[in-house]
């Protein structure tokens, strides 16, 4: 059991290193409000399918981490609650998957619809936290910058996440 507890703490932190290097480093700068265009939501929906609840503070703390980083610190707390939302799908579809198919494959067909609704929460809430922050006329500027992103990530997701189902790595992670 302490062994197990120890593998869900590394695989997550390894998770949340992920998610900040791909979010901060990895990036396309769009010149609105400090925003750009990144790839890590693929790692915080990776991180959805294979860590269950720890997904989410692998997310918070790779997503917040990431806007410091970055030098978007301002983002760090919308980016934090907006990562946690978008991990929560993953979560849910890949445990109800795991129930009833008694299986545990990254990729199919719940995880792939949801990397639609992940992708709602991504451009309503980056939407709704620029207009809070800034206006609402550059938050409407933004949302095709965000579903660029979104769309990007879900590909980059599936891409990853089917090289990982064929290697077995949910096999190596109990």
């Amino acid at each position: 059991m302490k062994n197990s507890k120890i593998k869900k703490i590394t695989v997550t932190a390894v998770l949340a290193a992920l998610i900040t290097v791909t979010t901060a480093f990895i990036k396309i700068s769009i010149g609105i409000n400090e925003g750009y265009i990144h790839l890590g939501d693929s790692m915080v929906y990776l991180a959805g399918c294979l860590l269950g609840p720890y997904a989410v503070i692998a997310a918070v703390i790779g997503g917040a981490l990431a806007d410091v980083l970055a030098g978007a610190a301002v983002w760090a707390i919308p980016t934090a609650i907006i990562k946690a939302c978008n991990c929560i799908p993953f979560i849910v579809a890949s445990a109800i998957y795991v129930k009833h198919k008694n299986s545990s494959r990254i990729i199919h067909l719940s995880t792939i619809l949801m990397t639609l609704v992940s992708g709602v929460i991504t451009v309503f809430g980056y939407w709704l936290a620029e207009g809070i922050m800034y206006s609402f006329e550059s938050a409407f500027a933004s949302m095709p910058f965000n579903i660029v992103q979104a769309v990007g990530s879900a590909i980059v997701f599936i891409a990853i996440g089917c090289a990982l189902d064929a290697v077995k790595i949910q096999k190596y992670l109990k």
